[in-house]
């Protein structure tokens, strides 16, 4: 008795970006983008963005993708949502207390309003994309590298 067997060929992602981790664990789950996009109460036009990085996915999305997908959520974290995983009160303090600068002068520096930074900084507010994106921009302005994402400012 001879039995053919056929075993799928599963591609591992060629690079390691959020979106393309999207697509293949959806597809290693069969299911498809209005599928998933029903899970979550999400368009399926959503899930296609993400999955062609036409929009980053945000970091309550890739927890619940992650959970729907039963995966690690890191996989489909992008700086920003690494950024917001590690404790991101403690990062900024740190790369702040680095720089030598007061939460006002931080917050100025970075180009937002002091008091929204104080509630950042302590837990009260996450901050959006946008500002994450200030933050950077003006640390890297200063012209020392600094890492966001590990607490740790480089010399």
């Amino acid at each position: 008795m001879l039995l053919h067997l056929t075993i799928p060929f599963e591609e591992k992602p060629k690079t390691n970006l959020p979106s393309d981790n999207l697509r293949y664990y959806r597809q290693r789950k069969q299911m498809t983008t209005r599928q998933l996009a029903e899970k979550l109460n999400i368009v399926p036009a959503t899930i296609v963005m993400y999955e062609n990085g036409k929009h980053p996915i945000p970091y309550d999305v890739s927890i619940k993708l992650a959970d729907v997908l039963e995966i690690e959520a890191s996989l489909l974290y992008d700086d920003f949502s690494r950024f917001l995983a590690v404790p991101y009160t403690e990062a900024l303090k740190s790369v702040r207390t680095a720089l030598g600068l007061s939460q006002k002068a931080f917050a100025e520096q970075i180009g937002i309003v002091p008091s929204y930074y104080y509630k950042i900084e302590e837990g009260n507010r996450r901050p959006s994309r946008k500002v994450y994106q200030k933050i950077c921009a003006a640390l890297e302005a200063t012209g020392r590298q600094t890492s966001l994402l590990w607490a740790q400012p480089l010399q």
